[in-house]
């Protein structure tokens, strides 16, 4: 019987942030630089697609599609839904300082 915790996919960027630093991970060139994008600028993530932001990264869209999965993620959709989840978060805490 295996004691290891099973991975769990983050549910938010800090934990995304925490686990890239945690495993130590390591991506190869342009995949590093679609996850430093994805993370620097969430809503090209979080409202466009994969092939939007491989454009934004000069890169193909399975480039994209792979940081995704490479993250633990099952597809782009699931890694987009962290990110729609963060910009939504961040709309509320702006419209509750504007109350």
């Amino acid at each position: 019987m295996s004691t290891e915790k099973p991975i769990r996919n983050p549910t938010t960027i800090p934990e995304l942030k925490d686990m890239i630093v945690a495993t130590k991970l390591s991506l190869p060139k342009q995949q590093e630089r679609v996850a430093r994008t994805a993370l620097a600028h969430p809503e090209i993530v979080a409202f466009g697609t994969a092939q939007s932001l491989a454009d934004r990264c000069g890169v193909s869209p399975s480039t994209a599609v792979r940081v995704a999965t490479a993250l633990g993620f099952d597809n782009f959709r699931e890694f987009r839904q962290v990110f729609r989840q963060h910009i939504r978060e961040i709309s509320i805490r702006a419209a509750d300082t504007l109350c």
